[in-house]
Formats: structure tokens, sequence, C-alpha cells
């Protein structure tokens, strides 16, 4: 019994660093002596393209593209007030023609 307890808890002890090293900080700068999370930009903002796109109302947006290559602007929710993408696929295939080797 007390074999496979042990057995059991080293099991467990050892799946648990796994788990804890894949959740891991991975950009943490310091500062003074304040521990700053840094975001990876290039993930969660896109990457600018230069062109811009203007909405119905009239609100002028940046163009980026997802790291699968789909356009996308940054909008802002006007219950919430949270920042949400807002995927443009003919923008997209635009943006794709223009770029294709002629």
């Amino acid at each position: 019994m007390n074999k496979i307890f042990l057995f059991l808890a080293t099991i467990v002890l050892m799946l648990g660093c796994c788990v804890s090293n894949a959740f891991a900080q991975k950009n943490v700068t310091l500062k003074g002596k304040t521990f700053i999370v840094q975001k990876d930009s290039s993930e969660n903002q896109g990457t600018p393209t230069g062109y811009e796109y203007q909405a119905s109302d009239g609100t002028v947006y940046p163009v980026y593209l997802s790291k699968n290559g789909k356009a996308f602007i940054w909008r802002t929710s006007k219950k919430t007030g949270k920042k949400y993408r807002q995927y443009l696929p003919k923008i997209t295939e635009m943006l794709n023609e223009a770029n294709k080797p002629k």
C-alpha cells in the first residue's frame, strides 16, 4: 500500500511540475523593485499594414494583419468599453490581390 501511494504521489508531483512550467510567465522585466509582465505585441496587436479603414460612422482605423494573414481593425465595444478585433474579409482579399506578383 505504501509503495503504491509513494509511486502515485511521485507521478502527481512530476505532472504538477510539468503543468506549472507550461503556464510560466515568459516576458517579465524588472524596473526598480517592480516586476512588469510584457505582452508580446506581435501576437496581440497584429502587424500594421500602413492602410486605413473608414467605417460607416466616419471613424478611421489603422488596418492590421493577423499572424494568419487576415486583415482586421481594433474596435471598442460601446456597451463594455473592451477592445476587440473586427475582421475584414474583403480587405484581406484586396490586400492579397495587390500583393500578388505580376
